[in-house]
């Protein structure tokens, strides 16, 4: 299995900071970057990149990360579980459904999919884990 983006950002900038940067140790203590040798400005230069990709990473990282929740009111439907959501897109609920009830607004965090084989010819919401019960909602009539 392939290491999460965050551990490859956390190892790239590890590397980056403790690499030895020859030039630096001959200098003055307050030296400006012209007093560096060639190797040591570029070995800067790389690591303040490498730091740069890395929070613009992280950032990317939590901002998709964020994009698989979905908000909406629980019907019960033909296929099961449904979510409404307030544009009127709907998804069929698979997964760890348990403690989400019809009649309720809801807050998930899981997976979309266009269609789950053998179950459902709907868009379906894998669901990893209840976020949020906002409480009571009155659903739209369920589509078969």
């Amino acid at each position: 299995m392939p290491p999460g983006p965050l551990r490859c950002i956390a190892t790239l900038l590890i590397i980056a900071l403790v690499t030895p940067l020859d030039g630096m140790a001959q200098t003055r203590p307050h030296a400006t970057l012209d007093g560096i040798g060639g190797e040591a400005k570029t070995t800067l230069i790389v690591a303040a990149l490498v730091a740069t990709v890395a929070v613009i990473g992280v950032g990317v990282y939590f901002a998709v990360r964020q994009a698989h929740t979905v908000k909406g009111c629980v019907a019960q439907g033909s296929n099961g579980m449904e979510l409404e959501r307030e544009n009127g897109q709907s998804f069929v609920l698979l997964g760890a459904t348990r403690g989400i009830r019809a009649g309720e607004r809801v807050k998930v965090t899981g997976s979309r999919r266009k269609k789950v084989a053998g179950v459902s010819d709907r868009p379906s919401f894998i669901v990893d884990k209840l976020d949020r019960d906002f409480g009571a909602c009155t659903p739209a009539p369920a589509q078969s």
